[in-house]
């Protein structure tokens, strides 16, 4: 991703010379555009460094968790509630992660909140024109360009907008969706112009095999929905994934997942007829529709917008607590142990964050920089085997972070053979010629070619 946010801030090509993609090609699958082209910008200043590409990340989640606050502040006029949004979506371990790594996931939080933001101001407002409709409709086509998995979580967000429907709004409603329906026609253009590039992941992922009944489909889906949507485990066990910091451990604050529970009792019980939270609600259970699509389960990653409706559903609960804890002893003492509860919890997870540091640098290839040093030294050129992409995009992105430059990368063609003495640099290949190794770092090595195989013909 950093490479190709690079290459496209100074070529406007990606690294396989595509101009301006709409996608970008990644391993076996497309990595989705926001977050790149939003990179690519901040490196058109910068300069390329993965300290850069991982604080854009950071900045993304600030964002989210600041306006978080501000909808809070929005539904309650409490200020005090709105600072306590802010700083339980701060210290949310989940969120915390999403702004850690450069992932296109981490633009995903923002731009829900944005859209929230923005339909309850027309709510409020009760202004429903056809230029208020625009803007959320590019927003959900934002939120669909963001993440692999958003390509079915944004039109099912964009769907759930029917609960707005109704005398005056038809207007506002027809602009959403119609804005939205252009990102959708691009997308389907793109799909047609590029076969399996838009379902490649899919059908890595999906839990529909060869003879499966779509009864059978629907079972499993059900039952991964349940799993997935499951508070709990996510207050207590987490994603159980090794690709995040702190795998096995509670994603969520057991307080947010009770205010939550308890703030989803209340809109039901006293704000059904308002159509905002009536959205929220709808919205909180297309969520996990992607997710449970696939073989994965409990999977932080494609399941990052969960976190944010979670922390909203929260807000009446706790604006309902801290107005009773004024006047009743119970409520401070529920209060108070909530905190408690929130900073034994975070406490527990900065430890589990500190004890598996280590590990990261194995999940994150961290030893590969020193590698790829190793081999640029002396001002050597490195060569790496045509298809083999994981040391391409290892090498383009540590040549072009260190300064070295893309020319002394270069990609031998099918069947070719580095010149003599070369150091080759390898991940998912072996030599096609004879090679020598002489350093590695876990699935990574380095070797020098000493030229073709002896010919096994008389």
């Amino acid at each position: 991703i950093a490479y190709n946010a690079y290459s496209i801030s100074t070529s406007l090509r990606d690294e396989d010379g595509g101009l301006l993609p709409l996608f970008f090609r990644s391993f076996d699958d497309y990595k989705s555009p926001v977050y790149p082209y939003l990179l690519a910008g901040v490196f058109r200043v910068t300069g390329p460094h993965k300290e850069v590409a991982r604080g854009l990340s950071a900045v993304l989640v600030l964002a989210a968790v600041l306006l978080l606050g501000l909808l809070a502040y929005r539904l309650t006029g409490s200020g005090l509630v709105a600072v306590v949004t802010v700083v339980l979506a701060g210290l949310t371990p989940w969120l915390f992660e999403i702004g850690r790594v450069a992932l296109e996931v981490s633009t995903q939080p923002v731009l829900l909140v944005a859209l929230l933001l923005l339909l309850l101001r027309s709510w409020r407002r009760q202004s429903w024109t056809v230029s208020e409709g625009i803007v959320p409709g590019v927003v959900l086509g934002l939120v669909t360009y963001s993440y692999t998995g958003s390509r079915l979580l944004g039109p099912l967000l964009a769907a759930a907008l029917a609960v707005f429907a109704g005398r005056g709004r038809w207007r506002w409603l027809a602009a959403a969706w119609a804005t939205f329906s252009l990102f959708l026609l691009l997308l389907g253009v793109y799909a047609l112009r590029h076969p399996g590039a838009l379902t490649a992941r899919y059908q890595e992922t999906t839990i529909v095999e060869p003879g499966m009944s779509w009864p059978r489909v629907v079972v499993q889906a059900v039952s991964n929905y349940v799993h997935d949507a499951n508070l709990w485990h996510w207050a207590t066990s987490g994603d159980p994934a090794p690709y995040i910091h702190v795998y096995g451990y509670g994603s969520l604050f057991g307080a947010s997942v009770l205010l939550a529970i308890a703030g989803a009792v209340l809109v039901l019980k006293e704000r059904r007829d308002d159509l905002w939270w009536r959205y929220v609600l709808v919205a909180t259970l297309c969520v996990p529709i992607p997710a449970a699509l696939t073989v994965d389960r409990f999977n932080a990653i494609r399941l990052a917008a969960l976190p944010v409706f979670v922390l909203v559903l929260a807000i009446p609960a706790l604006a309902a607590l801290l107005e009773r804890a004024r006047r009743a002893w119970w409520a401070r003492v529920l209060a108070g142990g909530l905190a408690l509860l929130v900073a034994v919890q975070f406490g527990q997870f900065l430890h589990e964050y500190r004890y598996r540091g280590p590990g990261r640098t194995v999940l994150f290839d961290a030893g590969v920089d020193a590698l790829l040093r190793e081999g640029f030294a002396g001002g050597r050129t490195i060569y790496i085997d045509f298809d083999d992409r994981g040391a391409q995009a290892q090498a383009l992105w540590h040549a072009t972070e260190d300064g070295i430059g893309r020319n002394r990368v270069v990609i031998l063609p099918d069947g070719g053979i580095p010149p003599p003495g070369s150091i080759v640099f390898e991940r998912f290949q072996e030599c096609d010629y004879v090679c020598t190794k002489f350093a590695s770092w876990e699935g990574y090595w380095l070797a020098r070619a000493v030229g073709p195989k002896p010919s096994s013909g008389g």
